[in-house]
């Protein structure tokens, strides 16, 4: 019997193409992309890496043809300039998709730096029947923290209080939510790897950090959220439903944020059932197939639920691929011989068609 669900897994493992529609921002640089480029390239995997900026489509008897300016090795886009020179960029090649074999992976959507068509091109992939992902829903939660938070409290996700400061005077009432104990998190909605997150000490912080916000942008969404002491919180990838890692982040030295970026360094980490457990419910609150959960834990880890951040819909792997790489833990992961690689295992589950549903 054994033998035969093998074989049946094995009659549903087919080849596909691989698009990644990614953006070369200045802020968040395009490293996780190319890497997934190269992983995916190292499986037989047809792969084209675009960047959102110029990119179009075009209808294709046999499905569509994907336009993009050139992205180089390093995730870097070659776009053209106002100069009028013969030598000028051009578009690379169509890639031609079809929405039975071209799995479609966006990394791109942001909802501070980018167009709103790009929007619109997720959506209408999406629309003629492409397997998206993330979704452009689920890009729309994990891009707003207070969306975010608004699905974990409807799904009864435990995560830190959390107010917004619903106007440029209301700091101090969102201050009293929490009791005024400080120092207390400030996050402004938008924002990632760490930026937009500020320490709070005192009432007279909270309402210059506040004040400057609004002048900056008087449309700014502000979130206070309670500050939980902690040396390190967790980032669990969630793929389809399975955890395929988890690795503990530091707080970073002389700082008191935990992201990669901001100088942690991670190492591989062991959940408990219950983390395990509410880690895939975070994930499956936002209707994310690839997803970067991030926790703090609590003292009692296999009795308390931890407290829930939020969800990355295009969480970076490039620190998770190499906290594993090397790790005797990878052994009682996976059946691989030889380097482990969560980037390969992503890729490999989307082999099965029964994971593009």
């Amino acid at each position: 019997m054994e033998k035969f669900s093998e074989f049946i897994t094995e009659e549903k493992e087919e080849p596909y193409k691989l698009l990644i529609i990614s953006h070369d921002d200045p802020f968040d640089t395009n490293e996780t992309a190319p890497m997934i480029r190269k992983k995916a390239s190292e499986l037989g995997i047809e792969v084209f890496l675009a960047e959102f900026m110029g990119a179009y489509m075009e209808d294709d008897p046999a499905g569509k043809l994907f336009y993009s300016y050139p992205v180089d090795e390093k995730g870097k886009a070659q776009l053209p300039t106002t100069k009028d020179d013969k030598d000028d960029v051009k578009y690379d090649k169509p890639f031609k998709i079809n929405s039975k074999n071209t799995l479609i992976m966006i990394r791109g959507l942001n909802a501070k730096n980018g167009c709103a068509s790009w929007w619109t091109m997720g959506r209408t992939l999406e629309h003629d029947g492409f397997k998206v992902i993330n979704s452009v829903k689920c890009n729309e939660i994990c891009n707003d923290k207070w969306y975010n938070q608004i699905i974990f409290q409807r799904n009864n996700i435990n995560t830190p209080a959390t107010f917004l400061i619903r106007h440029s005077e209301g700091a101090i009432f969102a201050a009293a939510k929490l009791d005024n104990k400080y120092p207390m998190i400030l996050k402004t909605s938008i924002g990632s790897r760490g930026v937009g997150v500020m320490w709070v000490e005192s009432a007279k912080a909270l309402m210059g950090i506040v004040q400057l916000l609004y002048r900056e942008n008087q449309y700014v969404d502000i979130l206070l959220q309670e500050y939980i002491k902690t040396d390190y919180d967790v980032r669990v990838i969630v793929v389809g439903g399975e955890i395929m890692g988890a690795m503990k982040r530091p707080i970073a030295e002389g700082d008191f944020r935990s992201n990669v970026s901001q100088g942690s360094e991670p190492e591989v980490h062991e959940l408990t059932k219950l983390e395990a457990k509410e880690s895939l419910r975070a994930a499956k609150a936002v209707n994310c197939d690839i997803a970067g959960v991030d926790f703090i834990p609590t003292k009692n880890r296999d009795k308390d639920v931890p407290f829930f951040i939020e969800v990355n819909s295009t969480p970076g792997l490039v620190g998770i691929e190499s906290t594993f790489a090397d790790s005797q833990i990878k052994k009682s992961l996976k059946k691989e011989k030889g380097k482990f690689s969560i980037t390969t295992e992503i890729l490999k589950i989307y082999m099965n068609r029964d994971n593009w549903t």
